[in-house]
Protein backbone atom coordinates (compact mmCIF):
# COMPACT_ATOMS: atom_id res chain seq x y z
CA UNK A 1 0.00 0.00 0.00
CA UNK A 2 1.44 3.37 -0.95
CA UNK A 3 2.20 5.88 1.67
CA UNK A 4 -0.37 8.50 0.77
CA UNK A 5 -2.85 7.50 3.24
CA UNK A 6 -4.78 10.64 5.09
CA UNK A 7 -6.37 9.33 7.93
CA UNK A 8 -9.57 10.68 8.96
CA UNK A 9 -10.97 10.19 12.78
CA UNK A 10 -13.59 11.77 14.08
CA UNK A 11 -14.98 14.75 11.72
CA UNK A 12 -17.79 16.10 9.48
CA UNK A 13 -16.97 17.66 6.09
CA UNK A 14 -18.88 19.01 3.18
CA UNK A 15 -16.92 19.12 -0.84
CA UNK A 16 -13.97 17.99 1.38
CA UNK A 17 -10.38 18.25 -0.67
CA UNK A 18 -8.19 15.35 -1.13
CA UNK A 19 -5.04 14.94 -2.84
CA UNK A 20 -6.24 12.75 -5.93
CA UNK A 21 -3.70 10.21 -5.79
CA UNK A 22 -4.94 9.37 -1.67
CA UNK A 23 -5.67 6.22 -0.02
CA UNK A 24 -8.29 7.53 2.73
CA UNK A 25 -8.22 5.58 6.15
CA UNK A 26 -11.26 5.78 8.61
CA UNK A 27 -11.50 4.56 11.64
CA UNK A 28 -13.96 4.43 14.77
CA UNK A 29 -14.52 2.18 17.33
CA UNK A 30 -16.96 -0.34 15.60
CA UNK A 31 -14.73 -0.60 12.61
CA UNK A 32 -11.79 0.92 10.27
CA UNK A 33 -11.69 1.12 6.24
CA UNK A 34 -9.25 2.49 3.66
CA UNK A 35 -10.95 3.68 0.36
CA UNK A 36 -8.62 4.98 -2.64
CA UNK A 37 -10.03 7.58 -4.83
CA UNK A 38 -8.38 5.97 -7.61
CA UNK A 39 -11.27 3.79 -8.83
CA UNK A 40 -13.77 4.56 -5.87
CA UNK A 41 -12.57 1.52 -4.25
CA UNK A 42 -13.01 0.18 -0.97
CA UNK A 43 -9.39 -1.31 -0.67
CA UNK A 44 -9.99 -2.49 3.16
CA UNK A 45 -12.72 -3.21 5.79
CA UNK A 46 -12.24 -4.90 9.25
CA UNK A 47 -14.78 -4.59 11.75
CA UNK A 48 -12.98 -4.53 15.41
CA UNK A 49 -14.35 -7.41 16.42
CA UNK A 50 -12.81 -9.40 13.57
CA UNK A 51 -8.99 -10.03 13.15
CA UNK A 52 -9.02 -10.83 9.40
CA UNK A 53 -10.55 -7.71 6.45
CA UNK A 54 -13.58 -8.61 4.76
CA UNK A 55 -11.61 -8.22 2.09
CA UNK A 56 -8.95 -9.42 -0.05
CA UNK A 57 -6.30 -6.75 -1.80
CA UNK A 58 -3.59 -8.29 -4.29
CA UNK A 59 -0.18 -8.21 -2.58
CA UNK A 60 1.65 -6.82 -5.70
CA UNK A 61 -0.75 -4.62 -6.59
CA UNK A 62 1.21 -1.35 -8.01
CA UNK A 63 -1.00 1.35 -7.08
CA UNK A 64 -0.14 3.64 -10.16
CA UNK A 65 -3.01 5.04 -11.02
CA UNK A 66 -2.76 3.50 -14.95
CA UNK A 67 -4.02 -0.41 -13.43
CA UNK A 68 -6.93 -1.09 -12.29
CA UNK A 69 -6.32 -1.86 -8.78
CA UNK A 70 -6.55 -6.11 -7.82
CA UNK A 71 -8.79 -6.71 -5.06
CA UNK A 72 -11.55 -4.76 -2.54
CA UNK A 73 -14.28 -3.26 -4.76
CA UNK A 74 -13.64 -1.87 -7.93
CA UNK A 75 -16.90 -0.49 -9.30
CA UNK A 76 -17.29 -2.31 -13.00
CA UNK A 77 -19.37 0.69 -15.01
CA UNK A 78 -20.94 1.44 -17.29
CA UNK A 79 -19.85 -1.83 -18.89
CA UNK A 80 -19.42 -5.48 -17.54
CA UNK A 81 -16.02 -7.47 -18.76
CA UNK A 82 -16.06 -7.92 -22.63
CA UNK A 83 -19.85 -7.57 -23.18
CA UNK A 84 -21.02 -6.31 -26.31
CA UNK A 85 -23.33 -3.87 -24.60
CA UNK A 86 -21.11 -0.51 -24.61
CA UNK A 87 -18.00 -2.33 -26.18
CA UNK A 88 -16.35 1.28 -27.09
CA UNK A 89 -15.74 1.59 -23.40
CA UNK A 90 -12.71 -0.08 -21.31
CA UNK A 91 -13.27 -3.76 -20.39
CA UNK A 92 -14.82 -3.39 -17.07
CA UNK A 93 -15.42 0.08 -17.98
CA UNK A 94 -13.92 3.32 -16.85
CA UNK A 95 -15.09 3.76 -13.17
CA UNK A 96 -12.64 1.65 -12.05
CA UNK A 97 -9.67 3.54 -13.83
CA UNK A 98 -11.06 7.00 -12.92
CA UNK A 99 -10.26 9.31 -9.95
CA UNK A 100 -13.50 9.76 -7.95
CA UNK A 101 -14.26 13.28 -5.74
CA UNK A 102 -15.39 13.22 -2.36
CA UNK A 103 -18.68 14.91 -1.46
CA UNK A 104 -19.01 14.24 2.02
CA UNK A 105 -17.44 12.51 4.60
CA UNK A 106 -19.03 11.69 8.13
CA UNK A 107 -16.85 9.83 10.98
CA UNK A 108 -18.14 9.65 14.48
CA UNK A 109 -18.12 6.61 17.12
CA UNK A 110 -21.11 4.77 15.95
CA UNK A 111 -20.74 5.67 12.39
CA UNK A 112 -18.81 6.15 9.26
CA UNK A 113 -20.07 7.78 5.91
CA UNK A 114 -19.07 8.53 2.65
CA UNK A 115 -20.20 9.74 -0.31
CA UNK A 116 -17.92 9.57 -3.66
CA UNK A 117 -18.99 10.79 -7.27
CA UNK A 118 -17.81 10.82 -10.94
CA UNK A 119 -18.81 12.61 -13.88
CA UNK A 120 -17.17 10.65 -17.02
CA UNK A 121 -14.57 12.44 -18.80
CA UNK A 122 -15.41 14.74 -21.82
CA UNK A 123 -14.26 11.81 -24.12
CA UNK A 124 -16.64 9.67 -22.93
CA UNK A 125 -19.62 11.60 -24.14
CA UNK A 126 -21.81 10.67 -21.68
CA UNK A 127 -24.93 12.68 -20.23
CA UNK A 128 -25.03 10.62 -16.96
CA UNK A 129 -23.23 10.76 -13.21
CA UNK A 130 -22.89 8.22 -11.09
CA UNK A 131 -22.05 8.34 -7.25
CA UNK A 132 -20.62 6.15 -4.70
CA UNK A 133 -22.09 5.68 -1.44
CA UNK A 134 -20.71 3.89 1.90
CA UNK A 135 -21.82 3.66 5.47
CA UNK A 136 -20.35 1.18 7.86
CA UNK A 137 -22.11 0.62 11.50
CA UNK A 138 -22.19 -3.15 12.47
CA UNK A 139 -22.17 -3.55 8.83
CA UNK A 140 -20.77 -2.49 5.55
CA UNK A 141 -23.73 -1.28 3.19
CA UNK A 142 -22.88 1.19 -0.11
CA UNK A 143 -24.84 1.49 -2.75
CA UNK A 144 -24.34 2.58 -6.95
CA UNK A 145 -26.25 5.39 -7.94
CA UNK A 146 -26.52 6.06 -11.55
CA UNK A 147 -28.26 9.13 -12.82
CA UNK A 148 -29.21 9.88 -16.62
CA UNK A 149 -29.02 13.77 -17.16
CA UNK A 150 -29.32 13.75 -20.70
CA UNK A 151 -32.49 13.41 -22.84
CA UNK A 152 -31.97 9.46 -24.70
CA UNK A 153 -32.09 6.55 -22.95
CA UNK A 154 -28.76 5.39 -21.47
CA UNK A 155 -28.05 1.59 -21.20
CA UNK A 156 -25.25 0.12 -19.01
CA UNK A 157 -23.83 -2.83 -17.28
CA UNK A 158 -22.69 -2.45 -13.67
CA UNK A 159 -21.20 -4.90 -10.78
CA UNK A 160 -19.65 -4.15 -7.21
CA UNK A 161 -16.63 -6.49 -8.27
CA UNK A 162 -16.10 -7.84 -4.57
CA UNK A 163 -13.25 -9.89 -3.50
CA UNK A 164 -13.55 -11.63 -0.18
CA UNK A 165 -10.98 -12.91 2.00
CA UNK A 166 -10.87 -16.18 2.77
CA UNK A 167 -8.83 -18.74 5.29
CA UNK A 168 -8.36 -21.16 1.85
CA UNK A 169 -10.97 -20.79 -0.91
CA UNK A 170 -10.97 -25.01 -0.72
CA UNK A 171 -13.06 -24.72 2.31
CA UNK A 172 -15.79 -22.03 1.25
CA UNK A 173 -19.29 -23.15 0.73
CA UNK A 174 -21.08 -20.29 -0.90
CA UNK A 175 -25.02 -20.35 0.17
CA UNK A 176 -27.85 -19.00 -1.49
CA UNK A 177 -27.57 -19.83 -5.20
CA UNK A 178 -29.50 -23.20 -4.89
CA UNK A 179 -31.99 -23.83 -8.01
CA UNK A 180 -30.60 -20.61 -9.83
CA UNK A 181 -29.38 -21.15 -13.78
CA UNK A 182 -26.68 -19.19 -14.57
CA UNK A 183 -24.09 -19.14 -17.07
CA UNK A 184 -20.74 -20.48 -17.69
CA UNK A 185 -18.04 -18.48 -19.17
CA UNK A 186 -15.80 -21.49 -19.60
CA UNK A 187 -17.82 -22.98 -21.86
CA UNK A 188 -20.63 -20.68 -22.57
CA UNK A 189 -23.41 -23.17 -21.73
CA UNK A 190 -26.32 -22.41 -19.16
CA UNK A 191 -26.72 -24.98 -15.91
CA UNK A 192 -28.60 -25.08 -12.79
CA UNK A 193 -27.00 -25.16 -9.42
CA UNK A 194 -28.09 -28.21 -7.41
CA UNK A 195 -26.52 -27.86 -4.14
CA UNK A 196 -24.28 -25.41 -2.10
CA UNK A 197 -21.77 -23.92 -4.67
CA UNK A 198 -18.04 -25.27 -3.52
CA UNK A 199 -15.04 -24.12 -5.08
CA UNK A 200 -12.62 -25.98 -6.21
CA UNK A 201 -11.14 -25.14 -9.16
CA UNK A 202 -11.63 -22.41 -11.89
CA UNK A 203 -14.88 -20.52 -11.58
CA UNK A 204 -16.46 -17.71 -13.86
CA UNK A 205 -20.10 -17.73 -13.71
CA UNK A 206 -23.40 -15.43 -13.75
CA UNK A 207 -26.30 -16.39 -12.45
CA UNK A 208 -29.48 -14.24 -13.75
CA UNK A 209 -32.35 -13.43 -12.32
CA UNK A 210 -30.44 -13.38 -9.07
CA UNK A 211 -31.86 -10.86 -6.02
CA UNK A 212 -31.18 -13.09 -2.87
CA UNK A 213 -29.18 -12.96 -0.04
CA UNK A 214 -25.86 -14.85 0.01
CA UNK A 215 -23.75 -16.91 2.92
CA UNK A 216 -20.00 -17.17 2.63
CA UNK A 217 -19.47 -19.90 4.95
CA UNK A 218 -15.37 -19.81 5.64
CA UNK A 219 -14.66 -22.82 7.86
CA UNK A 220 -11.40 -21.86 7.83
CA UNK A 221 -11.40 -18.48 9.34
CA UNK A 222 -14.85 -19.93 11.22
CA UNK A 223 -16.99 -17.09 10.15
CA UNK A 224 -19.92 -16.21 7.81
CA UNK A 225 -19.61 -13.46 5.48
CA UNK A 226 -23.52 -12.46 4.51
CA UNK A 227 -24.48 -10.44 1.47
CA UNK A 228 -27.61 -8.78 0.82
CA UNK A 229 -28.24 -6.65 -2.47
CA UNK A 230 -31.23 -4.77 -3.91
CA UNK A 231 -32.05 -3.92 -7.69
CA UNK A 232 -29.04 -6.24 -8.54
CA UNK A 233 -30.67 -8.86 -10.84
CA UNK A 234 -27.25 -10.95 -11.38
CA UNK A 235 -24.71 -12.48 -9.22
CA UNK A 236 -21.64 -13.16 -10.23
CA UNK A 237 -19.12 -15.47 -9.03
CA UNK A 238 -15.16 -15.36 -9.93
CA UNK A 239 -11.96 -17.50 -8.81
CA UNK A 240 -9.33 -17.62 -11.96
CA UNK A 241 -7.49 -20.38 -9.89
CA UNK A 242 -4.00 -19.37 -10.36
CA UNK A 243 -2.25 -16.23 -9.43
CA UNK A 244 -2.79 -13.52 -11.62
CA UNK A 245 -0.37 -10.62 -12.03
CA UNK A 246 -0.84 -8.57 -8.40
CA UNK A 247 -1.17 -11.72 -6.67
CA UNK A 248 1.62 -13.03 -4.53
CA UNK A 249 2.14 -17.05 -4.65
CA UNK A 250 -0.63 -18.66 -3.89
CA UNK A 251 -2.69 -15.71 -2.96
CA UNK A 252 -5.46 -16.68 -5.53
CA UNK A 253 -6.72 -19.24 -2.74
CA UNK A 254 -7.13 -16.51 -0.57
CA UNK A 255 -10.33 -14.95 -1.99
CA UNK A 256 -13.61 -15.54 -3.89
CA UNK A 257 -16.03 -12.87 -5.51
CA UNK A 258 -19.19 -12.67 -5.07
CA UNK A 259 -20.35 -9.55 -7.11
CA UNK A 260 -23.99 -8.01 -6.68
CA UNK A 261 -24.86 -6.90 -10.92
CA UNK A 262 -26.59 -6.30 -13.62
CA UNK A 263 -24.95 -7.44 -16.46
CA UNK A 264 -25.83 -9.78 -19.15
CA UNK A 265 -29.56 -9.52 -20.26
CA UNK A 266 -29.70 -8.38 -16.76
CA UNK A 267 -28.51 -4.68 -18.05
CA UNK A 268 -30.09 -1.21 -17.18
CA UNK A 269 -32.31 0.93 -19.14
CA UNK A 270 -32.61 4.34 -18.22
CA UNK A 271 -35.07 6.71 -19.48
CA UNK A 272 -33.92 10.40 -19.33
CA UNK A 273 -33.44 11.92 -16.20
CA UNK A 274 -34.30 8.65 -14.69
CA UNK A 275 -32.01 7.04 -11.57
CA UNK A 276 -31.04 3.68 -10.62
CA UNK A 277 -29.85 2.41 -7.12
CA UNK A 278 -27.76 -0.80 -7.11
CA UNK A 279 -27.00 -1.49 -2.85
CA UNK A 280 -25.08 -4.37 -1.32
CA UNK A 281 -24.74 -5.09 2.50
CA UNK A 282 -21.91 -7.03 4.06
CA UNK A 283 -21.85 -8.25 7.62
CA UNK A 284 -19.62 -11.21 9.26
CA UNK A 285 -20.52 -13.16 11.92
CA UNK A 286 -18.65 -16.43 13.78
CA UNK A 287 -19.77 -19.64 12.60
Amino acid sequence: MPDDIIVVIYVKGKNMIFNKNSFIKLSNKKAECKISLFGGNIVSYRPKTEKHDVFWLGDLNKFDKIQAIRGGIPVCWPRFAEETLNNHFPRHGFARLSVWDVQDILVDEEKIEVNLFLKPDAKFNLDVDVSFNIKITDKLECYLETTNNGNKEFRFSEALHAYFYVGNRDDVVIKGLLGHQYHNSLDGKIYTQEKDLEIKGEVDVAFFNHTKDIEIVDNKLNRIITLQKTDSNSTVIWNPNKDLAEMSEGQYKKFICVEPANQGSNFVVLAPKERHKMTMSVGVRKL
